[in-house]
């Protein structure tokens, strides 16, 4: 089944290069490793499309899981179906990230995006995630140190809304190498992934969308459409270009400006 319109599931050039690093950062761990049954535990919609994240590993040909939460199991659905991927990936509706019915060691690779954090306690968490893993675990968080976070912080107390991006001190590698630890896992790489550090612009409108070219001509906002699932911009040579910039940073510069920041470890019996 071939996508009709692109339109509806637009992600921005941001969001669709997001998703596209994040798939490239665990389709090297999973080729490294020999692993290839995936499970996204949680699949979030905290920026983008409901429960997307793992699409373009989909296409790449793992076997794909994802959990959603009741909240936004229906449209991760849409979103999949609308991408012409719904027969890819087994799409789970389950609301308890640390209680999950899967089986031990079911999967070879457990990981989750912008979860983490938001727990005020993640060890539950990971504990589970490396009950359910036969051998690697990643957490994703959102990066403090990107220039997008205190404008975002700043649009969230202008609005008086109620800050909803989990709590500071999880979005850190630290944090996430202490806990990966605690539950006796072995970190093997950690970083900053989704460079170049441009502004996170969510819960802004223009032209009464959030789709932000609908303010601008038709011309325009027509030619102008990402989305991660499509190949031809899985192909651009922009989104190329950008992950060829990110890669060629050095590790530090990444982990200061990048979006996201992540941890990989391993099971001890691995």
């Amino acid at each position: 089944m071939e996508i009709k319109d692109y339109y509806k599931i637009d992600e921005g050039l941001g969001g669709a290069y997001e998703h596209i690093a994040i798939a490239n950062i665990i389709e090297n761990a999973a080729r490294e490793y020999g692993c290839i049954k995936i499970l996204e535990l949680n699949s979030t919609f905290i920026a983008g499309l409901p429960g997307f994240n793992s699409t373009v590993l989909a296409q790449r040909g793992f076997d794909v899981t994802i959990t959603v939460h009741t909240r936004d199991y229906l449209d991760a659905l849409e979103a999949w179906k609308l991408a012409g991927l719904q027969d890819k990936a087994n799409i789970i509706k389950w609301d308890n990230d640390s209680n999950t019915s899967f089986d031990d060691g079911q999967f070879d690779i457990v990981w989750n995006h912008l979860a983490f954090e938001h727990y005020k306690d993640p060890f539950p968490l990971v504990r589970e995630m490396k009950r359910i893993a036969n051998n690697i675990i990643i957490n994703m968080t959102l990066s403090p140190w990107n220039i997008g976070f205190p404008v975002h912080w700043l649009i969230h107390k202008i609005k008086r809304k109620k800050w909803d991006h989990g709590y500071f001190k999880n979005t850190l590698i630290s944090t996430m190498v202490k806990v990966h630890k605690e539950t006796g896992l072995i970190p093997i790489e950690a970083g900053g992934c989704d460079d170049p550090p441009w502004m996170d612009t969510v819960d802004l409108n223009m032209g009464e969308s959030m789709r932000y070219f609908d303010a601008f001509p038709e011309f325009i906002n027509s030619n102008w459409r990402w989305n991660s699932a499509d190949l031809s911009v899985q192909n651009h040579w922009i989104i190329k270009m950008l992950w060829n910039w990110e890669r060629m940073m050095p590790d530090w510069f990444r982990r200061y400006t990048a979006h996201h920041l992540y941890v990989i470890s391993r099971k001890e019996n691995k």
